[in-house]
């Protein structure tokens, strides 16, 4: 994908598979998509629980999907992609922080 390594943990997944796959991996960045307002909470969640994990090099977390906006993601402590192809960019951009 992009010359990025995808481990792709499918869908409806417990906070911790993210945070162990992000260990096991020595993850730079996470990524997470909310297709329901109701499922956007998860990705706070998510950025909490990766902080409270303190990683080696702590993963950044791209969120993305229908119902969220760059505002979502900037009030949870993310960085948003509103496709695919943005999040390519917005990847890259990401490691070369």
């Amino acid at each position: 994908a992009n010359g990025f390594e995808v481990h792709d943990l499918g869908s409806d997944v417990p906070l911790a598979t993210f945070v162990d796959k992000a260990r096991e991996v020595d993850a730079q960045i996470v990524a997470a998509s909310a297709l329901l307002t109701t499922t956007m909470g998860a990705q706070e969640q998510l950025v909490e629980a990766l902080a409270e994990a303190e990683l080696p090099g702590r993963p950044r977390v791209l969120v993305g999907g229908a119902p969220t906006s760059p505002a979502w993601a900037e009030r949870i402590g993310a960085t948003h992609a509103e496709n695919a192809m943005r999040a390519v960019s917005a990847a890259e951009e990401l490691i070369r922080v």
